[in-house]
Order: C-alpha cells, then sequence, then structure tokens
C-alpha cells in the first residue's frame, strides 16, 4: 500500500490521525487530502458526504528518512466510521484502505445527574376521648318536723301503693343510663389526625446537564452560542461542532465568523477554542471562505478580519492562497 494511516502518536486522546507515504511518491511541502466512501459513493466534505469532490487542507509535509508524513484533524477524523471502505487522494498518491479501528474520534465527557424528592413523615396520633355517666335517685323528701298527729289509713294505703310505682321508675332509669354508658364505651376510638406538611419542590434540572446538552445544535445560533459560554468545559469539541455547523447551514453570520476564526492561525482567543477545545487545522484560504461568507451576512468584524487576511493570501506561494485571495479579497 502506498499510502499508511495510523493514529497520532501525539495525540492519543483522538480527533487526529497521520498519513505517511514514500517521500519519492510525495515530494511537495505541501498536500491536499480528498476523502471518498467506496459504500455511498459520496466524497466528504466540510458539511458532510457531497456528490462533488472536496479537498480538505492544505497540510504540512514533514520529511522523516524515506517517509513523507502529515497529520489531519477532527474535520476529517471525527466523521469516519472504522472500518469504512475508503479511497484516499493525497496530492498525485491514492490509495484505497479500510478505516482502521484505533483511528478514533475525539472523545467527549458525559455526567450522570438525578432529582430526589422529600416526602413527608405522619405526626403523632391525638389523644383519645373517655367520659363516664353518672345518676342518681332524689332522696325522698323529709317528713315535716312537729306533726302532731299520723294521717290517716287511708291516706298511709295510698302512700305504701305509690312506692312500687316510684321503685320502677328509678330502676327503669337506671337501666337506661347504664346501656348509654355501655353503647358509649363500645363505641371504637376516633381515628388519628395525621398533619400533613407540604413537599419539599422539586430541584430545577441543570442548565448545563447532558440532557440540555444534547439539544444544543436544534437551538438558534445565538442561544446556542450564549449555552457554550455559560457551561464552558461541560460542552464537548463534537457538540460545539455541531452548533457551530447549524449556525453557518442557516446562514449566522456569527456562525460563519467564528468558523473562520477557527480556521484563521492569527484568531484562536475564543472560549470555543480556549475551553472548550474545538480545533480545526489551520486554513488561511477556507478562513478567507468564511470571512467572505460572514461579511455577506453582514458582519463588519468578518470584513475587518478579511481585509487583514488578503496580504497574507496574496503573498502565499500555494495555489489555495492566492486563489482565495483572488475570490474574496477586495481589489
Amino acid at each position: 500500500m502506498a499510502l499508511k494511516i495510523r493514529p497520532d502518536p501525539r495525540r492519543p486522546s483522538g480527533g487526529y490521525a497521520e498519513l505517511s507515504a514514500e517521500a519519492a511518491a510525495l515530494p511537495e511541502a505541501e498536500a491536499t487530502v480528498s476523502v471518498f466512501d467506496a459504500f455511498s459513493e459520496r466524497f466528504l466534505g466540510l458539511d458532510g458526504w457531497q456528490s462533488d469532490r472536496a479537498e480538505f487542507g492544505p497540510y504540512e509535509v514533514v520529511r522523516d528518512g524515506d517517509r513523507a508524513r502529515l497529520v489531519i484533524g477532527p474535520e476529517i477524523v471525527n466523521r469516519i466510521e472504522e472500518y469504512a471502505a475508503l479511497k484516499l487522494r493525497v496530492n498525485r498518491i491514492e490509495a484505497e484502505l479500510s478505516w482502521p479501528d484505533d483511528v478514533v474520534p475525539m472523545p467527549g465527557a458525559a455526567r450522570i445527574g438525578g432529582l430526589a424528592v422529600a416526602r413527608a413523615e405522619p405526626s403523632e396520633a391525638a389523644g383519645r376521648l373517655t367520659g363516664k355517666l353518672t345518676g342518681k335517685l332524689p332522696e325522698p323528701e323529709a317528713q315535716a318536723e312537729g306533726s302532731a298527729a299520723e294521717p290517716p289509713a287511708e291516706t298511709q294505703e295510698k302512700r305504701r301503693s305509690r312506692l312500687p310505682l316510684i321503685g320502677g321508675l328509678a330502676a327503669l332509669v337506671l337501666l337506661i343510663c347504664g346501656g348509654a354508658l355501655a353503647w358509649f364505651l363500645m363505641q371504637p376510638p376516633p381515628l388519628p389526625v395525621v398533619a400533613e406538611r407540604p413537599e419539599a419542590e422539586p430541584t430545577p434540572p441543570d442548565p448545563c446537564g447532558p440532557d440540555a446538552l444534547a439539544g444544543l445544535g436544534a437551538l438558534p445560533f445565538a442561544e446556542g452560542r450564549a449555552l457554550m459560554s455559560r457551561c464552558g468545559a461541560r460542552v464537548t469539541p463534537q457538540q460545539a461542532l455541531a452548533t457551530l455547523e447549524a449556525g453557518a447551514d442557516a446562514g449566522d453570520a456569527d456562525a460563519l465568523l467564528l468558523f473562520g476564526e477557527i480556521y484563521d492561525e492569527g484568531a484562536n482567543d475564543d472560549p470555543v477554542e480556549t475551553e472548550i477545545g474545538l480545533s480545526l487545522t489551520p486554513s488561511a484560504s477556507k478562513a478567507a471562505e468564511y470571512y467572505a461568507r460572514a461579511s455577506a451576512a453582514g458582519s463588519t468584524e468578518a470584513t475587518r478580519r478579511l481585509d487583514r487576511l488578503c496580504p497574507e493570501l496574496r503573498a502565499a506561494p500555494d495555489t489555495l492562497s492566492r486563489s482565495a485571495a483572488e475570490e474574496y479579497c477586495r481589489p
């Protein structure tokens, strides 16, 4: 095989690969790379797989004895699955190969979180109510003191005839009172009263949690940019790139400007690069293309950066830079 591929030994965490060929077959100081998927019969481009040929680069070619080497980055590696049947073209070298499984995309971190809700405990039972009924028959009236004579026999007989009636009534009253007391004592005790406390308010969701960041690419770019600035390193480079690509596809001026800054080697102070770690192989011609698109979308900052980059493009020796200067730079 004229062309070999392996993981970049300087970046073991993934996202970069080293291509090598015989030095005689690759004499140039720079090289461009195109990728063709033999299964889908499509070329890899900046916006995904497409029918037209696209070239990445140029990449610096380094001599190492009888081998010539160059390093490609996430713009290619992150888009290719392991064991994919590909046809790579590096300048004039073409090679058919299966993408090795040890060349992996740039990894992303994931966190697991959850919510917990506290429940109220029942309170102590209230005390039970008890009671007792009592009754007492009235005492018979005392005989008036100082009576001088006994009542007649007929009167005494009437009094004696009333005694059983009075006794029966008293017994009935006692029976009724006893039955009422027994009924009261046989009633079940009252149920305890439980004081309920309100449930604790649920913990608000984490705005930088995995669920929130999973939909980052679907947000309008202004909202996605604000969320990336807020969450910083908790955003993976893959999530940042997806957000950036969605904004560029929608023609968002700020997204196009940021794409140009990432390709521009002289502009690398954005938090997407410094905190999140998204990086692409520097390319002045690609930076000029995105600056020009952002300027056409209304970005004055992109116009200023393009004017700064154009003298460098005109003075560059490679064809891509000079072509970019003719196409994107003002005369």
